[in-house]
């Protein structure tokens, strides 16, 4: 089995960085060039879930695109199959490009059940703990947590600015989380937090705990997810009740947390489930990127950052 990570048309060096991170966690490669079995993973009609396949067997290029226009039309046409992340939010319907990219490779190099139908989706999710020291880690974490349905975050902020920033750091922070229409409710706090809960699950990146997928992530308010933390830390708030979980990553130094976040948010939502069809009513329409516009050619567009604009 071998995974190769193709960006096609990312322009944020930033986002480059992180792909490259992702494919580096995930034991894959970064390529060049589209070759063999193409998975594109976009928002596209007829694309298939993420979730409900085999684990990867063979060689395989999994292509995300651009951050506004997604992938190309071309690498659309070329493609064997097309994934899409199936998200929760009616108005935060994409991750991050990076996170995109970690999610996809995850579910498709060790495949997944499918996502589960339930009549109270939102009574099963669990609380979350996000602990974070870096602000566009932290932003892009929340912009994939409102992504996937959760609607309150707490948030221990060791360093990241979201409450106490600068103001150009809490600008960048609220860009990454798309705050000017993400509807979470983000609450400050810290690891004591959790103590409250009478189940905590702290997940790990790599090490020899049990796989996150063995976990079950259903309990609701009785229980907290805890992401950023390490076990030692939470061992002596609750120990009698807490249970460690990997995602089986490659050991990286200091792994991005919006990688490492979206993965088990996206792991979350697979088993909260969406909403099951209720007769008489139309299920929901999964979110797509297709409009009745006419996208402007590359070189008549110019990419212009939030911050750019403040300067006028």
């Amino acid at each position: 089995m071998t995974l190769a990570v193709f960006a096609d048309g990312v322009e944020n060096p930033a986002n480059l960085d992180r792909i490259a991170d992702a494919a580096r966690l995930l034991g894959a490669t970064r390529a060049d060039t589209v070759s063999g079995h193409l998975i594109a993973v976009e928002n596209s009609r007829g694309a298939r879930s993420v979730y409900g396949r085999n684990p990867l067997n063979g060689a395989a290029t999994i292509a995300v695109g651009n951050e506004r226009r997604g992938v190309s039309a071309h690498v659309l046409d070329r493609a064997d199959e097309t994934l899409v992340i199936p998200t929760m939010s009616r108005t935060v319907t994409t991750l991050n490009v990076a996170a995109a990219a970690a999610v996809a490779g995850w579910y498709v190099i060790r495949g997944s059940a499918s996502q589960a139908m339930a009549a109270r989706p939102d009574h099963r999710r669990p609380a979350l703990l996000i602990v974070g020291d870096d602000h566009v880690e932290a932003g892009s974490t929340l912009r994939s947590a409102a992504a996937f349905g959760f609607r309150d975050v707490l948030l221990e902020d060791r360093g990241a600015g979201w409450f106490e920033g600068t103001a150009a750091v809490r600008r960048e922070a609220r860009a990454a989380a798309r705050s000017h229409k993400n509807p979470l409710r983000i609450h400050r706090a810290d690891l004591r937090s959790a103590a409250r809960f009478e189940e905590i699950v702290l997940v790990s990146a790599f090490g020899t705990a049990p796989p996150l997928r063995r976990e079950r992530l259903i309990r609701g308010q009785r229980q907290i997810v805890v992401i950023g933390a390490a076990p030692d830390e939470l061992s002596t708030i609750a120990s009698d009740r807490l249970r460690v979980t990997t995602l089986d990553l490659v050991p990286t130094p200091r792994p991005p947390l919006r990688l490492v976040a979206s993965i088990v948010l996206a792991e979350i939502a697979r088993q909260v489930g969406r909403r099951r069809p209720t007769p008489g009513r139309p299920a929901p329409r999964p979110p797509t990127y297709e409009t009745a516009l006419d996208l402007a050619s590359p070189s008549e567009t110019r990419l212009v950052d939030a911050s750019e604009l403040l300067a006028y």
